[in-house]
């Protein structure tokens, strides 16, 4: 068995004395560890801040104050948006305008207004006869002018009654044959 060395075991030693000796090596900057990694200085202010921690229940609290603020301003924008979307659908006044066949001569023409809470509904018939006026409910309360009316036909398919709708009151008019009359 031999008892040399293997290579990767001998240190590098230099061949010939006549070369200047090798000076040891200092390192000025130690190899950087993976385990103790040096901090950054901090002043006091980020110390504080870093050290606070927040409490679930603060947390909870926060989470439960902006849900009570989102609730308030849905409650509060849920109407204007309701009165808004009606005001580009039916104008001001309310108005709603229906075009159906109801037996006195032709296409008739229905044209329902809401002034100032008085229900009011045109009818043009398509024979070019007079028009008639027909007044319909008087809405009360805060906001009757802004109520809008819709307008209904239910009955014979020939000469169909009108049903008018406003606040969720309906009023229905009965057709004689050549006008409508209140029931």
């Amino acid at each position: 068995m031999s008892t040399v060395m293997p290579r990767s075991a001998l240190r590098h030693r230099p061949i010939a004395s006549t070369q200047t000796p090798i000076p040891e090596w200092v390192i000025a900057t130690p190899r950087r560890s993976n385990r103790h990694r040096p901090r950054p200085a901090q002043t006091a202010m980020a110390q504080a801040v870093q050290t606070h921690h927040r409490s679930p229940v603060a947390i909870l609290a926060a989470g439960m104050l902006l849900m009570v603020m989102f609730i308030w301003i849905v409650q509060v924008l849920w109407p204007w948006m309701g009165t808004e979307l009606d005001a580009i659908r039916y104008g001001y006044p309310r108005t709603t305008q229906v075009s159906h066949a109801v037996g006195h001569g032709g296409i008739s023409r229905f044209l329902a207004t809401n002034q100032d809470g008085q229900i009011y509904v045109l009818e043009i018939s398509g024979a070019g006869a007079a028009a008639h006026l027909l007044v319909g409910p008087h809405v009360l309360g805060a906001g009757a002018d802004l109520a809008p009316v819709t307008l209904d036909f239910v009955g014979r398919t020939d000469r169909p009654d009108l049903l008018i709708e406003v606040q969720g009151v309906a009023t229905r008019f009965h057709n004689t044959g050549s006008t409508y009359v209140l029931v």
